[in-house]
C-alpha cells in the first residue's frame, strides 16, 4: 500500500502520497471529491495518469524517446509502445523525500542525478492553502554544470463537473500518432466552447491548446495556472469516464524537438510555477 499525509484548511482536505510522485490522490472541498482518488494500486496499473494530479516530466509525448540538445541526442524509454513515444516521462513514479508537513502544508523533494532525466534536477514540491484556496508550488532547479531542457506538466484529474471553460486560443497540429506536426490551426466550433463554457459528459475533449490566459473553471471551482504555463491539455476519456483532465503545461508537447518548444535552464537556475484552486464567487 501507499503511504499519505493528510493537509486540511477551512473546508479543504488533501492527501498526499510521498512515495507517488508527490501526487495529490485525494482532495476534496466541503466532502465532495474535487480530483478523481486513487483508492487502491490496481488503478495505478489500469492507468498511472488519471487519480489525482501527476507531476509529468518531461511532459506528454517525446516522439520515438529522443531528442537532440545543444548538439547532442538523448534517449528516453519507450513507455508508450502503440506510438513508439515517451509518455509523461518517469517522475510520476518517483519516492519523494518528506522534509516537512503540519497540519496546513506539506513540503518534498525529488533528487535526480540522471536516473529518470538525462539532466540533474532537483524539485521541490509545496501543497498547502491560502486564503481559502488549495495550492501547489514546484521548484525546479538544474543541479548540473550544462544547460538543461525542460518541459512539465500537471495531468490534474477532476471528478466531471457540469460545465468548464478553459483560455485557449489554438490547437496544435498532430498526426495519428498525437505527435506536434507543427504550427496550430484555429479552433473549432465545439472547442470554441470550451472558451466560454462547455459541458464534458457526453462530448470527446482531447488536445494541446496554446494559452491565452491562467485561469479555467471547473464547476464551482476556478483553476489558475501561474506564467510559465503556455499550454493547456485537454483529455477527458470521450466524455463516458467522468473525469476531465485540464492540464496547465509549461512547453509543447513533443517540445524537446521543437524549436522555442521548451524551458531551457541554466546551471544552477530556477523555475518556479505554481497551480491554485479557489471557489468561484456567485
Amino acid at each position: 500500500m501507499f503511504v499519505t499525509y493528510t493537509i486540511k484548511s477551512g473546508g479543504w482536505c488533501a492527501e498526499v502520497a510521498p512515495n507517488l510522485g508527490a501526487n495529490v490522490t485525494s482532495l476534496t472541498l466541503d466532502g465532495r471529491e474535487v480530483f478523481v482518488p486513487l483508492k487502491s494500486r490496481d488503478q495505478l496499473e489500469e492507468n498511472p495518469y488519471i487519480q489525482g494530479a501527476p507531476l509529468l516530466l518531461p511532459a506528454n509525448r517525446t516522439a520515438e524517446g529522443r531528442f537532440t540538445f545543444e548538439g547532442r541526442e538523448y534517449t528516453l524509454p519507450i513507455t508508450e509502445p502503440k506510438t513508439g513515444a515517451n509518455l509523461h516521462g518517469l517522475l510520476h513514479r518517483q519516492p519523494f523525500t518528506l522534509v516537512s508537513c503540519n497540519e496546513k502544508c506539506i513540503v518534498l523533494e525529488y533528487k535526480n542525478q540522471g536516473e529518470i532525466y538525462p539532466f540533474p534536477f532537483t524539485i521541490t514540491v509545496v501543497y498547502g492553502f491560502e486564503s481559502d484556496s488549495f495550492m501547489q508550488r514546484y521548484i525546479i532547479k538544474n543541479t548540473g554544470d550544462t544547460n538543461m531542457p525542460l518541459t512539465f506538466a500537471l495531468h490534474t484529474s477532476f471528478v466531471e463537473p457540469e460545465s468548464f471553460t478553459v483560455p485557449i486560443d489554438a490547437c496544435q497540429r498532430k498526426d495519428e500518432k498525437h505527435i506536434p506536426i507543427g504550427g496550430y490551426h484555429p479552433l473549432d466550433e465545439q472547442e470554441q466552447r470550451y472558451i466560454t463554457g462547455s459541458p464534458s459528459k457526453g462530448i470527446s475533449a482531447s488536445g494541446y491548446y496554446r494559452a491565452c490566459g491562467r485561469t479555467a473553471t471547473i464547476g464551482n471551482l476556478n483553476y489558475t495556472a501561474s506564467e510559465g504555463f503556455d499550454h493547456w491539455i485537454l483529455f477527458n476519456g470521450a466524455g463516458k469516464c467522468g473525469l476531465l483532465c485540464v492540464e496547465p503545461q509549461c512547453g509543447a508537447v513533443n517540445g524537446l524537438n521543437t524549436p522555442d518548444g521548451c524551458k531551457i535552464l541554466a546551471p544552477g537556475e530556477e523555475l518556479e510555477l505554481y497551480t491554485r484552486l479557489s471557489r468561484r464567487k456567485q
